[in-house]
């Protein structure tokens, strides 16, 4: 028992170790924010209780998000490069943060559209900054370790926004009348102080770690080939492939929060607290796994993890199908996160090994774009299939055929890569 308890820490200590200050505290910066990421999870829901929208017509809301994150993750990329990553995080952050106390005065439908687009445009503009800094804040051998890290503390955020969100709108409250007015004002409260805290600490950052990158040319992965990236990630024929597998697994993926916070309120019965409570099982289980899995896995091939990775997301989901009990959906969303861990950070970390040093923000963004894509792609799918395609059992079953073709065209990739240099 005791060495078990030794090498358990061993393990973790390992894991962590090597980093530079510079690095947490830009991945604390990210946690900050985080923990206050109640607006998104909660949103098909609010527009449901407080507008009357149906699981269709609210999907349809939430991708209007979704494509102002298409535009936020490309627009921050190019800014990431041009101005500066810091700069990029500190603007957006300070402009979400202002922009969630708007948005939780509107009550004419008409204007929910635009305001949400313009949440998206926002929040997910300060994502390939945030990324961006992490990597050039370490040595190319560390960068894998790093961007583990910063998933790891954005996890650990989620673990605790939708959980306190969920509180929020109930705490205090009669039974049937949540107040969804807190989750806004404790969301944009957390990018003011995320932003504030950026702009303190990070002076001068990008100059200083930018002169140190100039020295790097484009890396090879640690563990697996890639080739030498075209003038930008939009002329980059296998960046794109694996951003279109990308976007198929993470359209099914994000079901969970999506359309699948509306079923497990509306066909399982769970309310906010509970609902809130399901969705920080994944950022917890990632906040304690994900970096010993990552570290173990530092000198293996990264495209035939990621492989088993997405193939386990589209799994998971098939666990939804048995029951409707509390732990058949506790046992998917395992089955799920598993599959996150596996296939998330090692796939950013490829893409910025594969990316060359002086266009690495415009492949973040355009990375982050799959996301949004996503984001835009999965509630309106999911709210379509459940409203008029089979419900809740259809979509279940197309996660799960989208995580098993996502994760053959990894392999694929991994076979042609392997006959390129062979």
């Amino acid at each position: 028992m005791l060495r078990t308890i030794r090498w358990t820490v061993a393990i973790y200590r390992n894991s962590f170790s090597g980093l530079p200050a510079e690095t947490w505290l830009l991945c604390a910066a990210a946690f900050i924010n985080r923990c206050g990421a109640m607006v998104l999870p909660f949103l098909s829901i609010y527009l449901g209780t407080e507008f009357g929208y149906g699981v269709k017509e609210a999907g349809q809301i939430v991708a209007l998000y979704g494509l102002g994150a298409v535009l936020g993750s490309w627009l921050g990329g190019r800014l990431a490069d041009a101005l500066g990553c810091i700069t990029v995080q500190v603007v957006t952050l300070g402009g979400a943060g202002v922009w969630m106390f708007v948005l939780s005065r509107i009550e004419d439908p008409s204007l929910l559209g635009p305001g949400v687009f313009v949440l998206g445009t926002l929040n997910d503009a300060f994502r390939p900054g945030s990324v961006t800094a992490v990597a050039i804040s370490v040595d190319a051998d560390k960068r894998r370790k790093a961007l583990a890290l910063n998933r790891l503390m954005l996890n650990a955020g989620w673990a605790v926004g939708p959980t306190l969100g969920g509180f929020l709108i109930l705490w205090g409250r009669p039974p049937g009348d949540p107040d969804y007015e807190r989750m806004f004002f404790a969301d944009g409260a957390t990018c003011l102080v995320s932003a504030l805290f950026l702009a303190v600490l990070f002076r001068g950052f990008q100059q200083r770690r930018q002169s140190a990158n100039d020295q790097e040319s484009t890396p090879q992965p640690q563990a697996g080939p890639t080739r030498v990236a075209g003038p930008g990630p939009f002329r980059d024929p296998h960046f794109l492939w694996l951003m279109a597998l990308n976007f198929l697994v993470t359209t099914a993926f994000l079901q969970y929060f999506t359309t699948g916070s509306r079923i497990f309120k509306e066909d399982y019965g769970y309310n906010e607290e509970t609902i809130g409570l399901l969705l920080a099982i994944n950022p917890i289980l990632i906040t304690l796994l994900e970096m010993p899995v990552v570290h173990g896995l530092r000198h293996r091939a990264a495209l035939p993890i990621i492989a088993i990775g997405s193939l386990a997301m589209g799994a998971g989901f098939l666990f939804f199908l048995p029951a409707m009990a509390l732990g058949w959906v506790i046992v998917a969303l395992l089955v799920v996160t598993l599959g996150e861990v596996l296939q998330m950070p090692l796939l950013g970390a490829y893409i910025n090994d594969h990316a060359p040093a002086r266009l690495r923000g415009a492949y973040n963004g355009a990375y982050g774009v799959s996301f949004a894509l996503a984001l835009v792609a999965a509630p309106a799918i999911g709210g379509w299939i459940y409203d008029e395609a089979g419900g809740a059992t259809t979509l279940w079953w197309w996660c799960a055929c989208a995580g098993i073709v996502s994760a053959i065209g990894f392999q694929l990739s991994h076979r042609r890569l392997l006959r390129q240099i062979s």
